[in-house]
């Protein structure tokens, strides 16, 4: 899947270490689905970090035979993340329950 992995950067600047994180997490994604065809990842900061809001949200589209799926990092009340690496996170663990559960279905 490493080759269909597209991650966009929005409203902030490019980040080596972000990106090596998200690859990472995004390969991890295999071992619940291994037939993830394309994996599109937004990684955005909305905002001006002064203003004192949560401006992380990771944004994730996934595309397995039969299905499609869409995960953020947005917590329970809508808002986004202090702290990026926590965005990943909560993207992906949102990404890897759904897949998860495709799975289930698919039985």
């Amino acid at each position: 899947m490493q080759s269909s992995i597209n991650i966009t950067f929005r409203h902030l600047d490019h980040s080596g270490a972000v990106e090596d994180r998200a690859w990472k997490l995004a390969s991890r994604l295999n071992q619940f689905n291994g037939r993830i065809l394309q994996c599109r990842m937004t990684v955005e900061r909305s905002g001006s970090p002064s203003d004192g809001a949560a401006p992380y949200l990771v944004k994730i589209d996934l595309t397995v035979p039969g299905a499609h799926i869409h995960a953020d990092s947005r917590q329970i009340d809508g808002a986004g993340h202090k702290d990026i690496y926590l965005a990943l996170r909560d993207a992906f663990i949102n990404a890897k329950r759904q897949l998860q559960d495709l799975q289930i279905d698919s039985r």
